[in-house]
Parts: structure tokens; sequence; C-alpha cells
């Protein structure tokens, strides 16, 4: 084959390629993104970075904000939202519930980010005393996969202790009042409970499991759309770089964000990873470990074989 020949036919698939981009992005007029306090999906709403991206394409980007992950993955296996971020057990449920959801990219949890709470005056020091405690924590969540690893190390049964599957919201006016002896929470709720309510960690500084966190995409979208899924990665990809080389003017940002005062965005940050990448099959690996964890424990009615639902630029789901 000529060089001629040869340039004439990469012009053409590049063309071809274009036309088909082009005629995706037309099909869509706007992308919907869900969101929690903090976290890199609020530092990417706060600098626009999205909105730059899909204006020139005619694209709007609208937000819906999330307590936490689960009716968040909710809302992506029923079609409501384009895309999301979770921790690391949310997925396993929503899999179970509808396979209409992919993961995207990962981003690990911080050494402290997640931990369990015990008050000052409990009596409760370290992961062998929480036998027989009455034990707070939202259920489905990466604190319920954090919480039952804790236990584990400990030594400790799921029947020897008391859970109570509370909302965040809930679960902080219950330790308030003294209605559970332990709360397992993420950041920035674990932040706000240190410093506001003098609560202690009684994980802090121990590495009770490797956890990640996933940017989460319906499956529709991400089999329709993949040049856009992998636009809105790559963006993100680039915050999370951004994020990891400027954490005083990050804080700042969330604060702007989240309202939560700059001292406790301050420990929010400094203690989280913020770098995202594509999913291998390490990490593939590490989620499969949690998928089966939950299914022995019977907190799940049957085992999910995690890589059904990954995508990776350029390959179809699952592959």
């Amino acid at each position: 084959m000529s060089a001629v020949i040869w340039k004439r036919r990469v012009l053409l698939a590049v063309a071809l390629a274009s036309l088909s981009f082009g005629a995706a992005a037309q099909e869509v007029k706007e992308i919907r993104v869900a969101l929690q306090k903090g976290g890199l999906l609020a530092i990417a709403k706060q600098r626009q970075v999205l909105e730059e991206e899909f204006k020139p394409l005619g694209i709007s980007v609208k937000w819906y904000e999330f307590a936490y992950s689960n009716p968040l993955l909710e809302a992506l296996n029923a079609n409501q939202i384009d895309f999301g971020s979770s921790g690391s057990a949310p997925p396993i449920f929503a899999q179970i519930a509808r396979e209409n959801l992919v993961y995207a990219a990962t981003q690990p949890a911080g050494l402290n980010s997640e931990g369990i709470l015990a008050k000052e005056n409990s009596g409760i020091k370290k992961l062998a005393d929480l036998k027989g405690k009455r034990i707070g924590v939202a259920k489905g969540t990466s604190s319920h996969h954090f919480l039952v690893a804790a236990l584990d190390k400990a030594g400790i049964k799921l029947d020897e202790v008391k859970i109570a599957y509370l909302a965040p919201a809930d679960a902080t006016a219950a330790f308030d009042k003294g209605e559970i002896d332990a709360w397992v929470v993420w950041d920035p709720y674990l932040a706000i409970a240190e410093k506001v309510h003098h609560a202690r960690n009684i994980t802090k500084d121990s590495r009770v499991v490797y956890s990640n966190n996933y940017l989460m995409a319906n499956r529709e979208f991400a089999t329709k759309h993949p040049e856009l899924l992998k636009r809105i990665t790559d963006r993100l990809i680039d915050i999370g770089k951004w994020a990891e080389a400027n954490r005083p003017q990050l804080a700042q940002l969330l604060t702007d964000q989240t309202g939560i005062p700059l001292d406790i965005e301050r420990i929010v940050v400094d203690r989280g990873t913020f770098a995202i990448k594509y999913l291998d099959d390490g990490i593939v690996a590490q989620q499969q470990d949690v998928a089966n964890r939950f299914a022995e424990l019977g907190l799940v009615p049957r085992k999910v074989e995690v890589k059904k639902i990954v995508w990776k630029p350029g390959q179809p789901v699952g592959q």
C-alpha cells in the first residue's frame, strides 16, 4: 500500500469518527450529574469544568445533590441521572437490584477518611470494645463495609453487636443523644463529629480495609455515548490532579460549595486522596472481594460478578 493511499485511509477514518461523535453528541442535549457534599464532583461543579467541556457541543449539565450514595445509585439505575460517584459497597447492592449502571473510574479512599466514632467517656477505645455495643451505620454504604471489615479484624461476629441502620443525619442525632454507642461514617461527617462533637475515632491511623470510591455511569448512557463518558471522566481525572496539587485552594472551594467551616474542610482535604484512574484488574479484584464478603455474610441475597458492569474506554461493558 502506498503512503498516499495509507494517508487517505487514515484521514477517512478520522473524518468518520468525527462524524460519528458529532451525531452522538447531537442526540444529547443535557447530561445529568449527581453529587454529594464535598468530593471531586462538587469541585467540578464549582469550577464548571463539565459545562466548559460540553458547551461547544450544545450540551448543558444539570446537577442533582444526594445525601449519600445509595439513593444516588438508585436514580442511576432508574435512568434518572447519567453520572455520579459512590463508595465501595453501594454498587454491590445496586448491581443486585438492576445491572443498569457501570463503573467508569476509581478514586482510592484516604487512610482516615472513614472511621468508627465513640464518645470520649464511653470506654470504647479499641475495636475489641465494640463487642455487645449498639453501632450506627448507613446500610449498604462504604461505611457498612468498613464496619464489617473492622469487626472481622477484631474477631467479633455480626451477631455479637447490635447494628442500627441509620442515614448520616439520623445517626448524628442518635449519637448525640447516646442512643448508639458507636457510629461508622465517612468524611465530611467524620471530621465534623471529631471537631464539633469531640468524638474519638478508634480506627484513626489504622488500615482496617483497602477501599475505593468509584465514578459510576448509567449503563445505557455508557453504551450509547462512550465518547461523552470518556470526556467526563478525563476532565475529572484532570480535576483530581489539580486537587492533589492545590489542597489549600481545594479546602476553600469545598467550603464555598458545602457551607462546611474551612477548618473542617482542611481536615477532610488533608487526609483525602483525589487521584482518579480507569479501573484495572487489581481494582476489580478488590471490589469483587467486597461483593464476596457481603454475600458470604448474608448481607446481600447472592454474589455478583463485578467485572460484568465495568466500563473501559474503547471496550464494550464487561470486557
